[in-house]
């Protein structure tokens, strides 16, 4: 089988053909500002923890471990890449689409760390529902859940995750298109299983007074979070992505007052190298 990408749409797809003959996320220049907490996350946590506990780095949908910009054809790591420039003692990256996964798989064997890393070709929903993301209380798992989309992070599978004693979740919530365009078709189902359903794991939110759109995401947004917080866990300040015009929040959840001093310190110095004011 041809592992490079054949001649297609490309404005039909989430991915391009990458300088390497393999496929790259299509992504915005506004991801490197994701990549940015997430390199700096996972640096300051593992440099404090390692020695202590095991480190696993888990990256529930991680794609083809290269985004590239479409207008620019710049091309930049995804998160996978990014995770292995740190001292993690397991790497494990699921992606869902066997072309994504391989690309994925190629590229990983060339790095230092590839024999600390798994790469599985599977959902990372039934993964979770077979209870195999499951690990002890000597681990301390940092886990990032970026999906393009509500409908890939229903919130039992979050918990599912959360049943980790030691678990800190990086999760990015896709609030404009996945919440706030589509608000006129969750309204319309008579069906009570939208995506918004099983995001907010909740129908309470039909019962909600709102008077705009984005009032309403801005509940959703908080009924998710408070949801998780359910859980024992730590709500931590929001980052918009981009940070002018956003298209979704990245932020953290972990039931540890030490993660979230970890969160702070490195929210002070942005993707642009430019140093936070308190006022």
């Amino acid at each position: 089988m041809n592992r490079k990408l054949q001649r297609r749409d490309l404005d039909d797809l989430p991915y391009l053909p990458a300088s390497d003959g393999l496929p790259a996320r299509k992504s915005g220049d506004w991801a490197r500002r994701k990549h940015h907490y997430l390199h700096n996350y996972c640096g300051i946590t593992t440099k404090a923890i390692r020695g202590k506990l095991r480190l696993v780095y888990l990256d529930v949908m991680a794609g083809p471990g290269l985004c590239k910009i479409k207008g620019t054809g710049e091309e930049f790591a995804g998160s996978p890449l990014v995770a292995l420039d740190h001292e993690f003692d397991r790497f494990i990256f699921i992606e869902d689409s066997p072309e994504l996964a391989e690309a994925l798989k190629q590229r990983v064997a060339k790095h230092p760390k590839a024999r600390r890393a798994k790469i599985t070709a599977e959902s990372w929903l039934g993964a979770a529902k077979a209870e195999r993301l499951r690990f002890d209380d000597k681990t301390l798992v940092v886990a990032f859940i970026d999906p393009t989309g509500i409908s890939q992070v229903p919130l039992w599978a979050v918990r599912e995750l959360t049943r980790n004693p030691k678990i800190d979740l990086l999760v990015t919530i896709q609030h404009s298109l996945g919440i706030t365009w589509n608000l006129p078709q969750y309204l319309r189902s008579t069906t009570g299983q939208t995506a918004l359903d099983a995001f907010l794991g909740t129908k309470e939110w039909r019962r909600w007074k709102w008077n705009e759109p984005s009032q309403f995401t801005l509940m959703a947004i908080d009924c998710f979070s408070n949801r998780i917080q359910q859980e024992g866990f730590i709500g931590t300040r929001h980052l918009s992505v981009p940070e002018g015009q956003p298209l979704y929040r990245f932020t953290l959840f972990s039931r540890h007052e030490l993660a979230e001093k970890f969160w702070n310190e490195i929210l002070k110095i942005d993707e642009k190298g430019q140093r936070e004011w308190n006022f």
